[in-house]
């Protein structure tokens, strides 16, 4: 049976480390295998029909494998014994970070994370609307079927009514299969903002479903436009949201995956960034 490797850019997911023995020594990391043991394990799962072509330190022990197969490459980990293959969409240390994109960064397999400076430029270059128009601007990423971007557009209304934030929506679609339309739907509308208060005053919490209708025959532009923010959402280093982009007190972009506990505080320390997305 031929193994169809998972593909990275769903799983989220590296200095080779080769030699005669069967392990080598890694700081601090255990032991990794050779790259000549990682090949036959891959080899005998796969029929000989996959290769490696890395292998670095993993996580808990494991090893870190590149493999391709097909022409295509994805990232697997191998148990220190060198008995197991291992496919997984997550590993989650600690902290509550997700390794395997680290590793697939590290490896080569996916782009590095834009820099929150980089990433705000970009944001503000990209199909996207403003709520407001006084008080510190931030950008804020955000599916139309999310609950938290819901929480966060309920939470921002009061303090966008005030002049206290205006908050630039780049709307991406990655939660549901009806996201892609609902975000063209909204960007599409003469009035996106409108369309936007639409989907939230009819947001369903108990399905997680915004109450707007998808689009359901939208132009390959408005397309291109929700495809292109949902890129640039996973140029930031997660695909989550809300990811909000702001300008700290010291005036240096910083990015925020998750909605802020408390807003009002949390706006109380921002400073703003200008049309281009350069802080001021």
């Amino acid at each position: 049976m031929r193994l169809r490797l998972l593909v990275l850019a769903a799983a989220l997911s590296l200095a080779g480390c080769a030699g005669s023995s069967p392990v080598s020594e890694n700081g601090g990391h255990g032991k990794v295998l050779s790259k000549d043991r990682a090949q036959e394990l891959v080899s005998g799962v796969t029929h000989d029909q996959a290769q490696v072509t890395k292998v670095l330190p993993g996580p808990g022990g494991l090893t870190a494998l590149v493999i391709a197969d097909d022409g295509h490459k994805t990232l697997a980990y191998a148990s220190p014994d060198g008995k197991y293959l291992i496919l997984a969409q997550a590993i989650v240390n600690s902290k509550g970070e997700n390794v395997i994109r680290h590793d697939a960064e590290e490896a080569g397999l996916l782009p590095k994370p834009l820099g929150a400076a980089q990433l705000a430029e970009r944001a503000s270059q990209a199909k996207s609307f403003v709520l407001g128009t006084k008080g510190p601007e931030l950008i804020a990423f955000v599916d139309p079927n999310c609950i938290f971007c819901h929480k966060f557009y309920e939470d921002a209304k009061p303090l966008i009514a005030e002049g206290k934030l205006r908050v630039r929506y780049v709307v991406a679609a990655f939660l549901k299969p009806s996201s892609l339309g609902k975000a063209a739907a909204i960007l599409s509308a003469r009035d996106p903002a409108a369309a936007m208060a639409k989907n939230e005053k009819g947001f369903n919490e108990a399905s997680e479903e915004g109450g707007i209708s998808p689009d359901a025959n939208p132009s390959p532009k408005v397309m291109a436009e929700v495809r292109k923010n949902t890129e640039l959402l996973q140029d930031s280093g997660e695909v989550a949201t809300p990811t909000i982009v702001y300008c700290d007190k010291d005036g240096k972009a910083q990015i925020s995956h998750g909605m802020p506990e408390e807003l009002d505080k949390f706006v109380s320390g921002i400073t703003s960034m200008n049309a281009e997305g350069k802080c001021e």
